[in-house]
């Protein structure tokens, strides 16, 4: 099991600052999708020792996943992936993503800090590594996948929650990852019963992450509205092109996300009574 070791814990501090933002980011009608709170500016990036590698598998996968009783969806005008390359598919049940490509990132959560709510698996803010982020096993299983990233609870009143990894933090230190090989990003979502419907993807960069020096504590990451999650797995397919800011934080400077550093993927739930989400067989497409 890997354990998350280095954790910014000024930066998921950030992340309350987003409270009064969040309800600016609510309008969708581009369908470009607004979680609120921020992203880079509100994470936590972990890494193991240096010597250390994932379990996970270090060949990139060049086909999708299939798999039964699924929908295949897309966000966006990106339409279906014709090659991959995984990010984490979750099958070797760590917190760690694929090291492959060059990537070391950990899986974490965050959220609002609203009194009395819940989220699991919880926030390691301290990094103590104590309880590190584990998947979750499916059943039924989703074809041939077993596993995948999940992250549910309550009570959370302000901006909402979120969890994600960062692309290239080793050593706790993170860096940029240069993406722009690729189109966007396809993952597979779907919420548990009668859990909130309302989600966003979310991607920083230099212009939206504390660590590019542009932004400070309203961090406005690029980001897209899950349109459609339910409580059946989909394809989701989320071209870089179709990203936007929230609206709420600092402007990028730019119009569009610079693939070539890219620092974190989220996914972000607003204010909900009840979450619970899944993510699955996450990856690079073209």
């Amino acid at each position: 099991m890997k354990n998350r070791i280095f954790l910014r814990g000024l930066n998921l501090a950030v992340c309350g600052l987003a409270v009064a933002a969040f309800a600016a980011c609510g309008d969708d009608s581009d369908g470009s999708g607004g979680a609120g709170g921020g992203t880079s500016g509100t994470t936590s990036s972990g890494s193991e020792s240096p010597s250390a590698t994932s379990t996970g598998s270090t060949d990139p996968t060049t086909s999708t996943t299939t798999a039964a009783s699924t929908t295949s969806a897309t966000t966006g005008a990106g339409g279906a992936p014709q090659s991959i390359e995984m990010i984490d598919d979750m099958e070797d049940k760590d917190n760690a993503i694929l090291a492959a490509g060059g990537r070391v990132g950990y899986w974490y959560t965050f959220n609002d800090e609203t009194a009395g709510a819940t989220q699991n698996p919880p926030p390691d803010p301290e990094g103590t590594g104590d309880k590190p982020f584990t998947m979750t096993a499916l059943d039924p299983a989703r074809g041939q996948s077993t596993y995948a990233a999940r992250s549910w609870g309550s009570g959370f009143t302000g901006w909402g929650i979120g969890f994600g990894f960062d692309l290239k933090s080793e050593d706790g230190t993170k860096t940029p990852y240069d993406a722009s090989t690729y189109t966007g990003i396809t993952f597979w979502a779907k919420v548990g019963p009668g859990a909130s419907t309302t989600a966003s993807v979310l991607i920083s960069d230099p212009g939206t992450d504390a660590v590019g020096g542009v932004c400070t504590d309203e961090c406005d990451a690029w980001q897209k509205a899950l349109s459609g999650i339910s409580e059946e797995w989909q394809q989701f397919t989320i071209p870089f092109a179709d990203l936007k800011q929230g609206g709420w934080g600092t402007p990028a400077g730019t119009t569009q996300i610079d693939a070539t550093k890219l620092y974190s993927i989220q996914f972000q739930v607003g204010m909900a009574e009840s979450f619970d989400i899944y993510i699955d067989d996450l990856a690079f497409y073209n």
